[in-house]
């Protein structure tokens, strides 16, 4: 008979599947991540591991979904506090730590399209326009916050920030890496502010 889980015992476990499977994600990728992986780092029995997920994909998407959702939260909150006097410094300080969340949970994996289609193969086929939506609202909803009325600029703004994560695919091949996100960011917002 399967272990009987608190509620707490149930969030912990997602969160340390989580947090775990954005670390796997980032130093093997999806194909190279197990299961057997994944519950060595998390301490539980692969039977405990298909009873809050069926597969490794379904982790990785539940990955993704909860980065959608905390991002959302946790930078329109931090858009809410920035510091008008040093409104540039602010939010180059947003962005980067927006773009090394993504960059560290293992998630700009997916920017290519392999990793992803790793993932998409074993869900349902409303999952990818669901999660792209996802991901392009929040984006848009950080940029949005600036009232910024050209819907061209919006997307222009968008893409430039997505160009920035693709950036990430090659990110440890910079010679500065912090130096040269941060500056391409800065310019992102500069021109965002004017």
């Amino acid at each position: 008979m399967p272990k009987i889980y608190s509620d707490k015992e149930r969030k912990e476990i997602r969160n340390a599947l989580r947090r775990e499977a954005g670390k796997c994600l980032a130093l093997y990728g999806v194909r190279r991540t197990t299961v057997d992986e994944l519950t060595k780092r998390t301490d539980i029995p692969k039977g405990t591991f298909y009873l809050f997920y069926d597969s490794k994909e379904a982790l990785f998407f539940d990955l993704l979904r909860t980065f959608a959702d905390e991002v959302e939260e946790e930078y329109l909150a931090m858009l809410q506090e920035i510091d008008e006097n040093h409104i540039v410094t602010s939010l180059t300080d947003i962005f980067y730590t927006l773009l090394m969340k993504f960059y560290h949970e293992g998630l700009y994996r997916f920017l290519d399209g392999a990793e992803l289609e790793l993932v998409l193969r074993k869900l349902p086929d409303d999952a990818l326009p669901d999660l792209s939506g996802r991901m392009q609202g929040v984006i848009r909803s950080l940029f949005s916050y600036f009232y910024i009325d050209d819907k061209d600029d919006i997307s222009a703004f968008e893409a430039g920030y997505e160009a920035l994560l693709h950036l990430l695919l090659s990110a440890d091949k910079l010679p500065d890496k912090e130096k040269a996100l941060r500056l391409l960011i800065r310019g992102l917002v500069l021109q965002m502010v004017e």
